[in-house]
């Protein structure tokens, strides 16, 4: 009786379209590379001084459907203010969700990982805690060749407070 309602579920979702492969997905080329740059809004609890940073990501990620992927993204900023200089630096796991298009598709991100931040002249430095959610467009350029413009919120929750900041970036990935 077990062997036959296993049997009977394994069938269901065998036959289920939502558990279907894509006709149009290629196995083959599920791993990605990508790099971008952009400029980065400090939000709460930011020094006043630092009105704007600057920076660089590069990203691995692997689709693992048409519209889900999974990708670590590591990123660094740097905000010039005063007399005070900070660097950070982000190592973060996401999920990406992308929404079927043509020629162009609109995706969503939710990740978090470690938050590592140095401050000069200083010289103090602490690892902190990263959680964001994010929203992008991706633009086909070719085949597995695509241009992305994207925004995430970031949690920076420290010992002490929680900040947030808003990077904007842009960049290109490339199917391998």
């Amino acid at each position: 009786m077990k062997k036959s309602l296993l049997s009977l579920i394994l069938l269901a979702l065998a036959a289920n379209p939502t558990f279907a492969q894509d006709a149009n997905f290629d196995s083959a080329h599920a791993f990605y590379l990508g790099a971008g740059t952009g400029a980065d809004l400090p939000g709460s609890q930011w020094n006043s001084d630092y009105y704007i940073g600057g920076g660089a990501q590069v990203l691995a990620g692997y689709e693992l459907d048409p519209n889900w992927a999974a990708q670590l993204n590591l990123e660094q900023w740097f905000f010039i203010g005063g007399s005070d200089s900070l660097y950070n630096l982000r190592a973060l796991f996401e999920a990406k969700y992308s929404f079927a298009g043509q020629g162009w598709q609109p995706y969503l991100l939710a990740g978090a990982g470690p938050i590592f931040q140095a401050l000069y002249p200083s010289g103090d430095s602490t690892a902190n805690f990263d959680a964001l959610v994010g929203a992008g467009l991706q633009f086909d350029l070719a085949p597995r060749t695509h241009w992305y413009l994207e925004a995430k919120y970031n949690f920076i929750v420290s010992q002490t407070t929680t900040f947030t900041d808003l990077p904007v970036s842009t960049g290109v990935w490339v199917g391998l």
